[in-house]
């Protein structure tokens, strides 16, 4: 693992900043791990989207602690939830297909595949509609396809053999899609919201520059010191200082 300095991670976003969010998330990950999980030899963006975001939460665990901070709107009465949960509450344990391809027999159908990565997902992000992306990442992670042993094409696979395709993925990788359920304390609705632990963190990561950036501004004015030297210090002693600056 690399030495996560605040250069470093202010490094990371600021060139990460104008980039699609599945890039930020790997550009994270590269940053802290320079070579992608436990040696498998693939880069990050060909993990498995379960295995990406154990790293992730691994991540907001060194950067910024084990506290998660969510706020929700009640879909049936509008107010807002702020809910607070611990990272452990919200991972998921590896899937069994891990690193390698699967199989699946339905119908006369024969399928190896492979999991969804980011590189997948980044693939399909600009195409028009959620059926052309749908096919595209089939036609990426389906390998191989045989109906009654004649070779045939994903796209050509019928619905019944997509959807269960989609349920074998999810079941093998079942931290690719992690949601909260919640309860509105106002009306008693129960619902789930999806949580991304990327977009999270980057958020986590976006206040902390924010903040990092106004630290350096202050001290540099009142002592003239470079970047380079105020990053150089501890957030405990950076913040003595400014407090001195400001008292």
């Amino acid at each position: 693992m690399s030495t996560l300095t605040a250069h470093a991670v202010l490094q990371t976003w600021e060139h990460a900043r104008a980039e699609h969010p599945l890039r930020r998330s790997l550009a994270l990950l590269r940053m802290a791990w320079p070579e992608a999980d436990e040696g498998h030899g693939a880069d990050w963006g060909q993990l498995p989207l379960g295995t990406r975001d154990a790293w992730l939460f691994r991540l907001q665990e060194m950067l910024f602690g084990q506290e998660l901070d969510t706020i929700a709107a009640c879909p049936a009465c509008q107010e807002t939830l702020q809910t607070q949960f611990a990272t452990a509450d919200l991972q998921t344990p590896a899937g069994e297909a891990g690193h390698g391809g699967a199989s699946l027999q339905l119908d006369g159908f024969e399928l190896d595949f492979r999991l969804p990565a980011s590189d997948d997902l980044i693939a399909v992000a600009e195409l028009d509609t959620v059926e052309a992306a749908t096919r595209q990442l089939l036609e990426r992670c389906v390998l191989q396809a045989r109906h009654h042993g004649s070779p045939t094409a994903a796209s050509e696979l019928p619905p019944a053999v997509v959807d269960r395709l989609q349920l074998e993925m999810a079941q093998l990788d079942p931290g690719a899609d992690t949601t909260i359920a919640l309860t509105c304390p106002a009306c008693g609705h129960g619902f789930e919201r999806r949580f991304d632990i990327g977009a999270y963190l980057w958020d986590e990561l976006d206040d902390w520059a924010q903040r990092t950036l106004g630290e350096v501004h202050l001290l540099a004015s009142a002592y003239g010191w470079s970047e380079s030297q105020i990053l150089g210090l501890s957030a405990a002693r950076r913040g003595h200082y400014i407090a001195l600056v400001q008292s």
